[in-house]
Parts: C-alpha cells; structure tokens; sequence
C-alpha cells in the first residue's frame, strides 16, 4: 500500500479503494456483525437498564459493570454500524473528518471498556481478600472518582492523535480509519507504543493478577466451609466440587472471552509496530481479527450480568413483575414458618458470583 494510498490525518478525503474480496466473505462478515451488533445494543441497555431500576443494585461493583455495559453498548451503536456500512461498500462513504472521529470513538470505547474490566477485578480482589474493610475502603464517591479517572484516560488516548501526538491512516482493507500503528517519527511511535501498553497490558496484567489471586483465596474459603460445616463428609465434597468448578469456569470465561476477542488484534498491531510496516495482514485476516474483537462487547454482559445471582433476580423483576411479587410475598410467609436461628449463610465472591451454602 503506498503512501497515497494510505491517507494521513492531513488528507481531506480517503481514497476510494475496493476491497479485493468476495461477495461470499463480505456477505459473511456482515451476518456476524449484525448479529454482534443488535447483541451489544440490546444486551448492555437491559443491563444498564436492570441496574438503574433495581436499588439493591446500586453498589459500587453494578456501577463498574453499568460503565462497562454503556462503553460496549457504544461500540454497538456508533461504531459496528458504520464498519457494516464500509464493508458492505467497500469503501469509506461518509466524510474523512468523521473517518477520522469514528476511529478516536472506537478507541475510547475500547480503552474504557478495558478501563472497567480492570475495576473491576480491583473491586472483586478488595472483596475477597479484604472483605472486613471492603465497604469502607471502595466507597461509592471513590468507585465515582475511579470510573471518572478511567474515562478521562480513555478520552486522552483517543483524541491525542487529533491533537497532534499520534497518527490516524485510513486502512483500505477494512474501509475505516485506525491508528497508524508503523507511523514514522519518535513522537508518533511513543504513542503507538503507549496506546499499546497503558491501555491495554497494563489493564490486562492486573485483571491477571487479580483473577488468580481471587480463585486462590476462593479455594482457602472453600476449604474452611467444608472444615466448619455440619454436613456429612460426601454432601460436603460434592459441595466443594460444585463451587471449585464454578468458580474455575467463571474465571476461564471472563479471562477467555477477554483473550479470543483481543489477543489476535493486539499481536497484529504489535507485530506491524516492531516490523516497522515490512510485515502486513491479509485483507481477509484483518477484517476476521477486527470482527472478533467487537464480540468481546456482546459476551461481557452474560459473564458480568446473567451469571450474577443478584442480576437474574433483578432481570426477573423487570421480565415478570408479577411472578416475581408472588414469589417475595411467598418467601416472606414462609420465612415467618422457619426459626431464626437455624440458617448460618456463608458467602464467597468470585468475580461477580455468589456463592452461598445454607444449611
């Protein structure tokens, strides 16, 4: 690709390019997108939605996830319609300046969905490690000032190459602007560099961190239930089972989800970076590596949402009010049947799950 080819942020249209694929990929390609797409619109805003009209919600660890569910409900609003439109066409119809705003969009939705997912992590690894001094040290005005702090650095990464540092190309092969990740110039590489780093590794390493030292601290508790328990020795190494297999699945599926959806995007980029533009991806693997990154923003609200106790009880509400009065009203008479002091609940926090043994 040539530099002509390959417009700058100082170019006032994009080239018209056509991609050499076929109609089959391209009709593929688009399926999938839509698909994803009515999947991150819909799924984030009942999300957003079930937080907003359940009070028993409003807690630092729902506000993480309601800031993630809003940064992935954008990338399905703003960004996958005009990717379909592109490809579809097959070239870039809509003015270069909003070529240019739709990738810092992009990347603002990316850093700050990122962003959470590592707030994430930190609130469960606060809850778990130190739960006695949990509520007193996440505070509902500092989990505030922690998503205000990650969407404030998304915005600088997004928006510094349209303020000078960094540099936006259009990229023929998928009909859309992107960072130049082989730009030339110390200033454009450090940025290339830091828009690597920062926004992603260093996110990526403590939800690593993290996630492991939750799994870990899970199993002590485990341990210490079945030790404390009442129950018979089989009922209580079945119960151990359950909840050691849960708990590993919930962390492969919030650390998988993560890894399919941006593994493949990062390591091109960083490949193209340290190769200096001598290496380059096909135009059919570039465009399945920037599909499967948008799925990340359909699947964060079934790890984050629908396996939380507390979410489906919430969705329940809002899908079957009326089910859902009996059954309080139902519980509350029932509750009035037990003795008080028969129940002893523990409780373990693994991600955003509950676990609990009553006996």
């Amino acid at each position: 690709m040539s530099s002509t080819q390959e417009c700058t942020l100082n170019a006032t249209s994009p080239p018209t390019i056509f991609s050499p694929r076929s109609d089959a990929e391209i009709f593929t390609q688009v399926t999938v997108l839509v698909i994803i797409c009515v999947g991150s619109v819909f799924g984030n805003a009942f999300v957003v939605g079930i937080i907003i009209s359940n009070y028993k919600l409003h807690k630092p660890t729902y506000y993480f996830i309601s800031s993630l569910a809003v940064a992935d409900f954008l990338v399905g609003a703003l960004y996958i319609p005009f990717y379909i439109a592109s490809s579809v066409a097959r070239h870039w119809q809509l003015s270069f300046a909003w070529c240019k705003w739709h990738a810092a969009f992009i990347s603002l939705s990316v850093n700050a969905s990122l962003m959470t997912l590592c707030l994430v992590s930190v609130d469960r690894f606060l809850a778990i490690t130190d739960p006695l001094r949990y509520q007193t040290t996440l505070t509902t005005r500092r989990s505030a000032l922690l998503l205000l702090g990650g969407w404030i650095h998304s915005i600088l990464w997004a928006v510094s190459p349209q303020l000078g540092w960094g540099e936006v190309v259009y990229d023929s092969k998928t009909s859309t602007c992107r960072p130049n990740w082989g730009a030339r110039g110390l200033g454009n590489r450090l940025y290339a560099l830091g828009l690597a780093l920062f926004p992603f590794a260093v996110p990526v390493v403590c939800m690593v961190y993290c996630y492991c030292r939750i799994f870990c601290v899970a199993r002590q508790h485990i341990k210490s239930i079945k030790k404390n328990s009442v129950q018979s020795s089989g009922s209580n190494a079945s119960y151990q089972r359950a909840m050691e297999t849960k708990a590993m699945k919930t962390l492969l599926l919030v650390l998988g989800a993560f890894v399919v959806a941006w593994l493949p995007y990062t390591v091109s980029s960083i490949v193209t970076m340290t190769t200096k533009g001598t290496w380059d991806i096909s135009i059919s693997g570039l465009n399945a590596v920037l599909t499967i990154t948008t799925l990340n923003g359909c699947v964060n609200p079934v790890i984050y949402g629908i396996r939380d106790q507390r979410f489906r009880s919430g969705a329940r509400r809002v899908l079957c009010p009326q089910s859902s009065r009996g059954a309080r009203d139902f519980n509350s008479y029932a509750s009035t049947k037990r003795p008080t002091n028969t129940q002893i609940q523990e409780n373990v926090e693994l991600g955003n799950i509950n676990f609990a043994q009553e006996h």
